[in-house]
């Protein structure tokens, strides 16, 4: 039995009362806004365009104290955030990346799953997944990072 998590089978695309795309998109913002991960978006000048609310809970931010802000606002360690931008402008993939970076409430550890959304190799801008991790943890993967 095969489960798909957006309902995406041929038959029920063609039975769907999909108007212009609006269910899709709809699926779609809402297994982004609900997910029980954090993501955001960031522009190639480095101001967060998106946080879906679970990113938000865990940083204790709202989104007018976060979105629309600098990355540079909450990145602790700005050699990270150097090397991460610099990667990510040559279009390169960040798997299990850990960063320091600053919540509302104090420091946070956060490993991170990045990629950059392109059009005609132009960023547009990044597609970035974080998890909360421990400190032990950030510590075991940063020994894999130059910074």
């Amino acid at each position: 039995m095969h489960v798909s998590a957006f309902n995406f089978s041929r038959n029920s695309i063609k039975t769907s009362t999909f108007k212009d795309g609006y269910m899709l998109r709809e699926n779609l913002r809402d297994f982004l806004d609900n997910s029980s991960i954090g993501i955001h978006t960031v522009s190639a000048d480095g101001i967060i365009e998106y946080a879906n609310q679970f990113e938000l809970e865990i940083l204790g931010y709202t989104k007018d104290e976060y979105i629309g802000h600098h990355v540079s606002e909450f990145q602790l360690d700005s050699v990270c955030l150097s090397d991460m931008m610099n990667r990510l402008g040559k279009f390169e993939l960040l798997s299990n990346y850990p960063a320091r970076v600053k919540g509302k409430y104090g420091p946070l550890y956060i490993l991170y799953n990045s990629s950059v959304y392109q059009v005609a190799e132009e960023f547009i801008h990044t597609r970035c997944f974080g998890c909360a991790i421990e400190e032990h943890v950030y510590n075991a993967f940063k020994v894999n990072f130059p910074y």
